[in-house]
């Protein structure tokens, strides 16, 4: 089995329908140590076209980097040798984030409006229903599909909503201009969240493909930057926001006139403490509800992002505690999160659960897969956080701990496989 390199640095991909000439001889640079010009790479097509490299094909795949850095493959659970037996059929799962009731430390991570995720959307609503986690409806569905695409994701989950679980819609900073927070909750919503920003490209704006003229229209009037690319199509760019300490109070407070609870999204990078204690101070002096921050970070897909952003920028968000953390609201993290030793770990360095994307879509579209049993709207989700949760339950018999939630900031029983592990995650490598 080839091992995989601990750094990325190519000049051709599968996801950006590239290729080397002689792909046995790479040199550092990525280029072809044998260069003959071909222009099969991701030099020649941007040569070609002018254009930074995307992810291909649009629309029908989501995408994740595929640089390796240290994540959470480098850190090795311990068990915990001496306690009380503990059956993992008997541990309870349940838990409360952001203030929802949940069976699972688990939530559906906003997706947006590419057809990948609008392809499904119904499907991710019930399936979060069904299973009693969060979900939240991404950016730039509003502006995309309009209010009658908004509120039937949002009917979809109410509609088999039994107590658990809660759907939040996001508003970027396009919407909120546009009322999508006040419009949210006239729809039902349950909370809202402010997207500041995303692990696969912090600092850019959610961003889409498409062709009709009528479309680029109505997104130019909506202040998005929309461009033509050359082939037929363009591309719709949303605006980042700015982030200052009084920009994000004005937004704080507008949003707590709708009463709901306030989720916040970012991506992880420099500043992320000093966010952390802006959202204390406005929960605190406003009296606002602030429940939950989802910070999102490298490993994560999307859509559409420009793949050397992808590759070359962010960290795991679980490196959000290297160090002690103290926050009075959840803090969920994001990207990369597949399985619950994943969720585990994150649970054990003191986060509140995670957020995941990809895996929802792949459990959501379950019942067009060619094989296996028929399965009703939404099961393949409740099946996925199902089988997450039963992870989960092994991993606390583990640690001898009859609850989920007791998992939280056992630090000490996560050991780092390396010292670049170690230091990002905050994690000392011995054995009690």
């Amino acid at each position: 089995m080839e091992q995989r390199p601990l750094r990325r640095h190519l000049n051709a991909d599968v996801v950006s329908r590239t290729r080397l000439t002689f792909k046995e001889h790479q040199s550092q640079s990525g280029l072809c140590s044998i260069c003959v010009m071909d222009g099969l790479c991701e030099v020649g097509l941007k040569a070609k076209t002018g254009r930074p490299v995307f992810p291909q094909p649009f629309g029908t795949a989501q995408f994740g980097a595929e640089k390796r850095v240290p994540n959470l493959e480098d850190i090795q659970i311990l068990p915990e040798l001496f306690g009380e037996a503990v059956e993992f059929t008997e541990v309870k799962t349940e838990v409360e984030i952001g203030g929802f009731k949940c069976r699972a430390p688990v939530t559906v991570a906003a997706m947006g409006s590419t057809r990948v995720a609008a392809n499904l959307a119904e499907e991710l609503s019930i399936g979060a229903a069904k299973a009693g986690i969060p979900i939240v409806v991404g950016e730039n569905v509003f502006s995309t599909y309009g209010k009658e695409g908004l509120e039937k994701r949002i009917r979809a989950f109410l509609d088999h909503y039994d107590g658990y679980g809660g759907i939040l819609v996001q508003g970027n900073a396009n919407e909120m201009r546009a009322g999508i927070l006040e419009i949210a909750e006239s729809l039902g919503a349950m909370g809202i969240e402010i997207k500041l920003g995303q692990g696969a490209k912090q600092g850019l704006g959610g961003e889409i493909k498409f062709s009709d003229p009528k479309e680029a229209e109505k997104y130019r009037k909506m202040g998005y930057t929309v461009r033509e690319t050359g082939d037929g199509n363009f591309e719709r760019h949303s605006d980042p926001g700015t982030l200052t300490p009084e920009s994000l109070e004005r937004v704080l407070v507008s949003a707590g006139e709708t009463g709901l609870p306030i989720w916040v999204k970012t991506g992880i990078g420099t500043g992320i403490r000093r966010l952390i204690d802006l959202l204390e101070k406005a929960k605190r002096n406003y009296g606002l509800k602030i429940s939950c921050l989802t910070v999102d970070g490298f490993g994560g897909g999307t859509g559409m992002s420009p793949w050397v952003v992808m590759n070359e920028t962010s960290v795991p968000s679980a490196a959000l505690f290297s160090s002690e953390l103290k926050a009075g609201f959840d803090v969920l993290l994001a990207g990369g999160y597949a399985d619950g030793a994943d969720v585990a770990k994150a649970l054990m360095l003191g986060a509140s659960g995670v957020a995941m994307g990809r895996p929802m879509l792949i459990a959501a579209n379950a019942k067009n897969y060619p094989d296996g049993k028929e399965l009703e709207s939404g099961e393949g989700i409740s099946n996925f956080v199902a089988a997450v949760s039963e992870e989960l339950k092994m991993i606390c018999a583990s640690q001898r701990v009859r609850k989920v939630s007791d998992l939280k900031n056992r630090k000490e029983n996560l050991y780092p496989l390396s010292e670049e592990a170690a230091r990002l995650f905050g994690l000392r490598p011995e054995i009690r």
